[in-house]
């Protein structure tokens, strides 16, 4: 079989973790986990409910991506 535009032959391999990348992912996911708590408590402080659940559910996935990369840098295999 001839693969021409697309197909399997151009699908990219899988890598290894980067340690870099998952500092730079833990870093970036726990500053905005940070702000997405300020966000949320200012919001209900100020009886604005909407925002502030949005926010919390930003923090939830924030709290898990920061997990995962811390997971990932000390060397435990991430399951899917």
């Amino acid at each position: 079989m001839k693969y021409e535009n697309g197909g399997l032959k151009n699908q990219l391999a899988p890598r290894n973790n980067n340690p870099k990348l998952n500092k730079a992912l833990l870093i970036i996911n726990s500053i905005l986990a940070v702000c997405a708590l300020v966000i949320s408590a200012v919001h209900f402080y100020y009886d604005d409910m909407s925002i502030g659940v949005c926010m919390l559910l930003v923090l939830i996935i924030c709290l898990f991506n920061a997990i995962t990369a811390w997971q990932a840098l000390r060397g435990k295999k991430i399951e899917k």
